[in-house]
């Protein structure tokens, strides 16, 4: 037995047919002259190249969109993590690295020509003053010297005779004179070989140690050339150099101490302050001089030197939020009314546990993350560490 379908159905297919046989009639009456002329495969081509167009202008235009609130979340204030400066009573104390050097180092040098004949001492050596070093083979020097001396023991007795024969009128004072000059002019030649002769021997010119040693027997010295370098081992110098705000603070006479990287620690006492700046740097040269009795400090050895100053308001900071502006001037960069604002600063002190500055009023908002984000002038919202977002 055979179901039939509810009329209802069939109602609903013929309308639905009859529509798309409408839109077909209604396509090939105002169809573009060049669709009729395309082949069927073409058609088919066309028609995906439309969809995937539109698929994608909708996309970039979703896209554009979306990026809307993540643009204007760029645009937003920059937010920094900030604190306020405690300020404390405290002894300011200039830090400056430097190196130890001796504040007497020599280099002996040779005075004539001639070959190395023997040498009196070896490295590290302790030399006194006056100790022959370097000897140089003296050569025809004593037989010139020698010869100098009998011309002087000539000139002697002729000058004697024109003086005895002067007395009885029989020489004239010209005469007496030219024998005069003669003398003298032997004895100065003879003076000239006896220090040619002592120059073939170098001696130390002051107590110290033997650090270096530049020949060895049977080389050939020239005028300039160096036997030996001879240091004093006091006293000893800690040098440095201090910037143009820290120059006015110190003074020779004051106290100091070197701290050697060594681990030695070194009291000691301001010697001398440049009154002149290196062209270069800007900087002053400071020298401290230090005691070494027991000759242990080296040259060349790295040091902190220490020297108190006076009693300031500072306030201990981390190293890391200290920032440079264009002109090189340490600071850190502060918050005022939501502005960024750079403010320089004494460095008072450093240590391993901090940093303390001075030059700033107590109660500063100092920015201590995200200050090399910000330019000076911006606009920031500034957040205390510790605070919720």
């Amino acid at each position: 037995m055979t179901r039939q379908k509810p009329r209802s159905d069939r109602g609903a297919r013929n309308m639905f047919r009859n529509f798309i046989d409408g839109l077909r009639n209604w396509w090939a009456a105002h169809q573009p002259a060049f669709w009729s002329r395309l082949s069927p495969a073409y058609r088919s081509a066309l028609v995906i190249l439309v969809i995937v167009v539109v698929w994608i202008a909708s996309g970039v235009l979703t896209g554009s969109r979306d990026n809307g609130p993540a643009q204007a979340k760029t645009n937003d204030t920059p937010r920094v993590q900030v604190a306020l400066l405690d300020q404390v009573s405290r002894n300011a104390t200039i830090t400056v690295r430097g190196r130890t050097q001796a504040l007497h180092a020599v280099d002996i040098k040779a005075e004539v020509e001639g070959s190395v004949q023997a040498l009196h001492f070896e490295r590290g050596d302790h030399v006194k003053k006056g100790q022959v070093l370097c000897e140089i083979k003296t050569n025809d020097r004593a037989a010139k010297l020698d010869q100098a001396r009998a011309m002087v023991a000539q000139t002697e007795k002729q000058h004697d005779v024109d003086l005895d024969l002067a007395k009885n009128g029989f020489r004239s004072k010209i005469q007496v004179a030219t024998s005069a000059a003669q003398l003298e002019a032997a004895r100065a030649s003879q003076r000239s070989m006896e220090i040619q002769l002592a120059n073939t021997r170098m001696v130390a010119p002051f107590d110290g140690i033997a650090d270096d040693r530049y020949v060895d027997v049977g080389d050939y010295m020239r005028v300039g050339d160096k036997c030996a370098l001879v240091i004093a081992p006091e006293p000893f110098l800690a040098i440095g150099t201090v910037s143009e705000q820290q120059v006015g603070q110190i003074h020779a006479g004051d106290p100091a101490t070197a701290t050697l990287v060594t681990g030695e620690t070194v009291q000691g006492k301001v010697r001398f302050v440049a009154a002149k700046a290196d062209d270069t740097t800007r900087t002053f040269r400071v020298e401290v001089e230090l005691p070494n009795p027991d000759a242990k400090l080296r040259d060349g050895v790295s040091a902190d030197i220490h020297i108190p100053v006076r009693q300031v308001m500072a306030a201990k900071i981390s190293p890391g939020i200290l920032v440079l502006d264009d002109g090189g001037i340490v600071g850190v960069r502060t918050v005022v009314a939501g502005i960024v604002r750079f403010k320089p600063v004494q460095i008072i002190s450093d240590g391993p546990d901090g940093m303390w500055i001075a030059g700033l009023p107590n109660g500063t908002t100092v920015i201590t993350v995200g200050q090399e984000f910000v330019n000076d002038g911006e606009h920031v919202e500034a957040v205390r560490a510790g605070a919720h977002a």
